[in-house]
């Protein structure tokens, strides 16, 4: 009796993936890497492959599954409809792989691994970077991954496999984004060490319009909260500038005299940030705190490295 490819559709058409072997699971990172970077030539150049030598890989792995995963044109290339459902079993193959791998690492005590944090810009600033380098003195083996985007994202590059964890402000209820740990954040502003409200330990809303002021755009989570204020309030500000990159806003309140920004942060009392510059509470924003969230993808046993970065980053970040 012949005995069928496990790439092969089965006799009812249904095809099921083959096992994960070493094989194969580089076959499926070279797809991954097709799919993120959108060119078979930009993936080759990253994976240190012949452009021809990773189309034939593709080309190979297409034949197998009897679809084709990439439909060409001249700019690249773009996941099919067989692509896109192939592309979340490719990612969850290779986290899987690399759990087991951190695993058997850590039994031979090399513990060695690879950490992908997906962050809230207002996290990703001096205090989650001394986490880092603490962690990383620790296990120098470990590489981490930081990517700074805004909070849906966030929880959407956790459930997609994107990032092992991901920090977000006041998340959405996604259900499978569970909660390693939570503190509570509110509005801040910052201002220069030298300027005129840089004693106080709060400020109203009031003295801030008084100020040259720049403002996160409407992706940020701080920005979604402190427009809640301003609707049920009926207030208005004028920002001068609004921006996506915290740096930006960084930039504004060192260069400009007298600029104002806000950020979301932890406690409720006034504190130096940086080397320059002072974090103070907003009185009127005092009552509109909202969650920060450590989470992962529900059910998923992490890898050893992304379970003592997360225990890391509970006692350093999130423990009041």
């Amino acid at each position: 009796m012949p005995v069928r490819n496990p790439a092969q559709p089965s006799q009812h058409g249904i095809w099921h993936p083959p096992g994960p072997t070493m094989q194969h699971l580089k076959t499926l990172g070279y797809f991954v890497a097709v799919a993120q970077n959108k060119s078979i030539r930009e993936a080759a150049e990253h994976l240190h492959l012949t452009s021809s030598a990773l189309n034939r890989h593709i080309l190979d792995l297409e034949e197998s599954l009897g679809a084709p995963l990439f439909e060409r044109h001249a700019r690249g290339v773009r996941l099919s409809a067989a692509g896109e459902t192939y592309l979340a079993y490719a990612r969850k193959a290779l986290r899987e792989a690399e759990e087991v791998h951190s695993r058997i690492d850590d039994l031979r005590g090399l513990r060695r691994g690879y950490i992908s944090l997906a962050t809230v810009a207002a996290m990703a600033g001096d205090r989650l970077m001394e986490v880092v380098a603490a962690f990383q003195r620790k296990y120098p083996k470990i590489c981490l991954s930081v990517s700074v985007m805004g909070a849906e994202e966030v929880v959407k590059a956790v459930l997609g496999h994107e990032a092992d964890l991901g920090i977000a402000f006041n998340p959405s209820h996604a259900r499978e984004f569970y909660q390693h740990a939570r503190r509570g954040f509110s509005i801040h502003a910052l201002v220069h060490a030298g300027h005129p409200l840089a004693g106080r330990q709060a400020v109203s809303i009031l003295d801030l319009r008084a100020h040259p002021l720049a403002m996160a755009d409407h992706s940020w989570g701080g920005r979604q909260l402190l427009d809640e204020f301003l609707r049920q309030n009926g207030v208005r500000l004028e920002p001068q500038l609004v921006t996506n990159s915290f740096e930006v806003l960084i930039d504004f309140v060192r260069r400009t005299e007298g600029g104002v920004c806000f950020q979301i942060r932890p406690g409720s009392a006034a504190e130096p940030i940086f080397h320059d510059l002072v974090a103070i509470p907003v009185a009127e924003l005092r009552a509109y705190e909202r969650r920060m969230v450590l989470g992962s993808l529900k059910g998923r046993v992490l890898p050893v490295a992304a379970a003592l970065f997360v225990e890391a980053l509970t006692r350093e970040l999130f423990d009041a």
